[in-house]
């Protein structure tokens, strides 16, 4: 079904200055999401128009109906997973009464507020940042929306740790987020993390000094490594070893081998029990080791790593899709596969300028989501860009020619050095609609999820949000509208200081090749920042906070909010004047930054400046080393 917007002009009131006649309808067991979102339609019409709306169970006059109840279905009003996909809805008027619909309860909750950003000129950009229309107007309307991509996770401090923030964004959030039932069912992933195949299905721990022929690498490698296992005894075992009966006591003890041991655990410890679920991840260890007995070696010349990882994942699959055909045909249940790392490069080759699968058994089964992580790739130039992005290139080619479904886990701020700017900004766009066309259905877009206030974090949340639900919309003038109403009367400096950055980072680019890689370390590099960045900047901020002072006394809780902000933003030219150009400036000046550093850090949820590899900078331990106070 295609998305639907008949608007017409405004015929009424539905709210205004503390008065109206409306009420909001729902069922008398609705549950905590329908409740909730009762609650949120009424405070926030309150907010805007000093209105109450009760909350009824019976129509005794108009009313905002909300959900599936005696009303909407005696009007015959309702949407289908089918026509509107997940997160879906309606929303119609009837004889003066307005009536939301919706596919999934967390849906509900979308179809609430985009009545009101169409009818009462409301738009919730941040927690601290929501705009209000003075009225709730009245008007035929038959809208009928849904999400481009259907599960969406913009994944930081801000959202992993408050899941409020996500329902507002319109985003479901992800395996790694945290989530409460009064926001609807939320994500449809399972609890199979990302390095599920050791450490959840066969759990090295419990199976590697009995079956050590399972596993690759491992303990007494670096810092974090499991191991991976070995795909190919993984799918040969399938057909030497008896699968019994899944009833046996003890079934899971590995006498069955390591194929059938892989699949009980999975549909009866995940599927079975997490029946609101959909994707499962089978995933693959954090690592590059790769199993080198003679039988991989001999199958990669064949069908290449990720070749045999998908022939191993081919057959889990089949076995899922018998097991639901038989005992719930009505789920929707996939499997994710990664593409990263070892196996990112698709198991095609290229002939003229075809992909074409190495092996008809690399064709990627229908019930398999392949998970494409670039963490190799450059975020300053689209992902299909072949001349500076090769891998990504191939990848996003060769893997559409095998696999239909794809969910993407990407990245947005650079690991190693979670303080400075990362240029995401600059192919933000083209990447999510490349998304799309791929066919994808799940995004991870990871920031920091240990610090808040990285650099720009709340402009890309609130404009990636936007643009994973609507893809035809525009990344640049999706930020522009962000920045003029969150910065505020500094919105002009903030302006001035990303079109500053952009073609610094430009220059970083022509002189010293720098491409913007997720876990390049840039902050440690001074020859990236030299001192007329840092003399620029400065400068830049000085206008800012000339700007905000205007606003000091006529404004006063006003300049505290943008000051903070703006504030937050400054903490990256501050540190490279302490770190690398402290010999430039007198000890007073010193002194007033690192005041100023160890006084804004905390009032912005930062708690880590540094994450990398060998070293991890909390702020506390940050304050007391390289700031230390006089």
């Amino acid at each position: 079904m295609e998305r639907k917007f008949l608007l017409g002009e405004k015929s009424g009131v539905i709210a205004s200055k503390g008065a109206t006649k409306y009420s909001i309808l729902i069922t008398e067991d609705a549950s905590p999401a329908v409740q909730y979102t009762a609650g949120e339609l009424a405070r926030l019409v309150k907010n805007a128009t000093g209105a109450d709306l009760p909350i009824v169970t019976e129509k005794t006059g108009p009313v905002i109906s909300l959900g599936d109840n005696y009303y909407s279905k005696q009007l015959g009003i309702s949407v289908k997973l089918a026509d509107v996909t997940r997160n879906g809805f309606n929303i119609k008027t009837v004889d003066g009464d307005v009536i939301i619909v919706a596919v999934g309860q967390t849906a509900l909750n979308f179809a609430m507020q985009r009545f009101l950003e169409l009818n009462m000129d409301y738009m919730y950009y941040h927690p601290e940042e929501i705009r209000y229309g003075e009225e709730l107007i009245m008007r035929d309307m038959d809208v009928i929306d849904y999400p481009d991509i259907l599960n969406r996770d913009v994944f930081n401090f801000s959202t992993k740790e408050f899941p409020e923030n996500m329902v507002k964004l319109y985003l479901t959030g992800g395996e790694f987020s945290s989530w409460h039932e009064k926001y609807g069912e939320g994500q449809w992933w399972g609890s199979l993390h990302d390095q599920s195949l050791a450490t959840q299905l066969l759990d090295y721990k419990v199976y590697r000094e009995k079956y050590p022929h399972w596993f690759y690498g491992g303990p007494g490698k670096p810092y974090g490594r499991t191991p991976q296992i070995c795909y190919t005894e993984a799918l040969y075992s399938r057909d030497e070893y008896d699968k019994g009966d899944f009833s046996e006591p003890n079934y899971d003890d590995g006498r069955h081998g390591m194929f059938w041991t892989l699949v009980y655990n999975l549909i009866t410890k995940y599927i079975a029990v997490e029946t609101d679920k959909s994707l499962f991840q089978l995933g693959m260890s954090d690592n590059d080791d790769f199993c080198d007995c003679e039988r991989c070696n001999r199958d990669v010349e064949k069908y290449s790593r990720s070749g045999i990882a998908i022939r191993f994942a081919n057959a889990v699959a089949d076995e899922v899709r018998k097991w639901q055909m038989e005992n719930c045909p009505e789920r929707e249940i996939y499997l994710t596969m990664f593409a990263y790392i070892t196996i990112v490069d698709p198991p095609t080759k290229k002939v003229g300028n075809e992909w074409i699968p190495l092996d008809e058994s690399v064709n990627v089964r229908d019930n398999i989501i392949i998970r494409y992580a670039p963490i190799k790739d450059y975020y300053m130039f689209s992902f299909l860009d072949e001349k500076e992005n090769p891998e990504a290139y191939n990848a996003i080619n060769g893997w559409t020619k095998v696999a239909s479904r794809f969910a993407v886990w990407d990245y947005r701020v650079d690991f190693r050095s979670i303080c400075a700017p990362f240029p995401q900004w600059f192919t933000a766009q083209d990447n999510i609609r490349t998304y799309k066309k791929m066919g994808t259905v799940d995004i991870l877009h990871q920031g920091c999820r240990t610090s808040g206030n990285t650099p720009f974090n709340a402009m890309d949340n609130w404009a990636r949000s936007r643009m994973l639900w609507d893809t035809t919309l525009e990344y640049d003038e999706l930020t522009d509208e962000f920045i003029t109403v969150y910065y505020g009367t500094t919105a002009d400096a903030i302006r001035e200081y990303k079109d500053y950055l952009t073609e610094h980072y430009k220059w970083c680019y022509r002189e010293l090749g720098y491409k913007a890689h997720s876990h390049y370390g840039l902050c440690w590099k001074k020859d990236h920042y030299p001192f007329s960045f840092v003399r620029d900047v400065e400068a830049i901020f000085k206008k800012g906070y000339e700007a905000l002072d205007k606003i000091k006394d006529s404004n006063p809780e006003r300049y505290e909010l943008e000051k903070k902000r703006f504030n937050g933003e400054s903490l990256f030219y501050r540190y490279l004047k302490m770190a690398f150009y402290h010999d430039r400036y007198d000890k007073k000046e010193l002194a007033y930054e690192a005041k100023t550093f160890r006084e804004i850090g905390p009032t912005l949820d930062i708690r880590v400046w540094f994450n990398t590899f060998d070293q991890f900078w909390v702020t506390g331990d940050l304050f007391k080393t390289m700031f230390p106070e006089e």
